[in-house]
């Protein structure tokens, strides 16, 4: 892309971009939400070219907002440093354009630490961190060429890496995260029946969202549905109003990270809110995810989340043999019986779809049965003896580490003495 130059846009599409932070010193503040994206603008290419030296902050060449400058890795090991101005505090993007080599990009605040780096790997891979949240201030974008073993000491000599990067403002979008949004104090308001929209910018990124649930029913449960996006692998928990965790998942690379079912407790005096807050393994400078929570009534003999741990397992009811359950990635669902005499219990779980389970029995915290497998769609079963006043719990959990598709089941428990 020498040839063409990147602007920054307003849509409901954007990039990002992620990599390891070395040290850190924040995340800056002040951003608003928005979105981006990439357009071919400019037949003429970038309007200039660094100036070297630029290997060290004194040097460093300036790059306007709103610029494109071309670069290029010359001699080998050579680093780029290109300073940012920022006049008012924003979100800022900075991108470097994909070429024929794996770069990376770092950015510095004004006392020199890395507050973000993209280093997605490999060749022709766009490197970027679009929305920091910054103050007024300068800030150094930095931009170096990854060697890898393989490579080094190779008698094959490339042409130097020329690329593209170009730094913008980011403008404000409806319903889109803000930068920063690291914690609770700083979280991205949403309301049930929204959809929110953000980016996993940078390596250890975390974006937390915060969402009212005073108007939900007792008789609600709310579905969290967390698009998926190429490269990453969601790391998403879900708090109640004073930071106590509901629900922990991890969805496989490029997968959704999805809970149904999840009913609202609000402790007493804690506020009628609920935090998400994302993490993942991996980043993406040019797919936003999309966060959308949903309400429905909890149905008849329907399986209430948070039921993950044995010790927040969902209460058997009493008057019913079968519950309906429902699984997505990364889902462990766990029923607890009630104590009772010296019994043998049996369970069954049917599967609809292509969902693999395996189910469990736990007797005072020991698993004493296992399910056969199967693969998917294949029905489970189980027995096992529970003393008098044991502490039983029925398991259920995917039988496939990187599963990526999500479905339904029923189970079935019955005891004898």
């Amino acid at each position: 892309m020498t040839a063409r130059a990147l602007v920054i846009a307003c849509c409901l599409a954007a990039c990002h971009g992620g990599g390891d932070k070395k040290r850190t010193s924040g995340r800056g503040s002040g951003g608003d939400p928005f979105e981006l994206v990439q357009s071919v603008v400019d037949a003429a290419g970038p309007s200039g070219d660094e100036i070297e030296p630029n290997d060290s902050d004194d040097k460093a060449t300036p790059l306007a907002l709103g610029q494109t400058l071309r670069g290029k890795l010359e001699p080998d090991g050579d680093v780029d440093r290109f300073r940012i101005t920022v006049a008012v505090a924003g979100a800022l993007a900075v991108t470097v354009s994909p070429v024929d080599a794996d770069l990376a990009l770092e950015l510095e605040d004004g006392t020199g630490n890395v507050v973000a780096k993209s280093d997605r790997g490999g060749m022709r891979t766009r490197e970027g961190v679009p929305n920091f949240g910054v103050q007024p201030g300068s800030y150094i974008a930095v931009v170096r060429e990854v060697k890898h073993k393989s490579r080094r000491g190779s008698a094959e000599t490339k042409p130097a890496p020329v690329y593209e990067i170009a730094a913008q403002m980011a403008p404000a979008q409806p319903n889109a995260e803000h930068e920063p949004d690291d914690d609770r104090g700083t979280a991205n308001e949403l309301i049930v029946g929204d959809t929110g929209t953000g980016y996993i910018g940078w390596s250890n990124d975390v974006d937390v969202w915060k969402l009212s649930v005073e108007a939900i029913g007792a008789k609600d449960a709310l579905d969290y549905e967390l698009s998926a996006i190429d490269g990453i692998a969601f790391d998403v928990e879900l708090d109640d109003g004073v930071g106590q965790p509901l629900v922990h998942r991890k969805a496989a690379r490029g997968a959704p990270m999805i809970v149904r079912g999840l009913v609202p407790a609000v402790p007493a005096g804690a506020p009628p809110f609920e935090y998400v807050t994302i993490k993942a393994t991996g980043s993406n400078p040019e797919t936003p995810y999309s966060l959308r929570v949903s309400g429905h009534v909890v149905g008849t003999d329907a399986e209430i989340e948070p039921d993950d741990t044995p010790d927040h397992a969902m209460a058997w009811p009493a008057d019913r043999t079968v519950v309906h359950g429902t699984w997505t990635p990364g889902d462990v669902d766990c029923y607890a019986l009630a104590p009772g005499a010296a019994r043998a219990v049996s369970a069954s779980i049917e599967p609809s779809g292509d969902i693999a389970l395996i189910a469990e029995l736990l007797v005072d915290g020991n698993i004493v049965a296992t399910s056969a497998g199967g693969g998917k769609g294949a029905a489970q079963k189980l027995a096992g003896n529970v003393p008098a006043n044991g502490h039983a719990v029925v398991r259920i959990k995917g039988a496939e580490e990187r599963a990526a598709i999500e479905g339904t089941y029923d189970v079935t428990v019955q005891d004898g003495t």
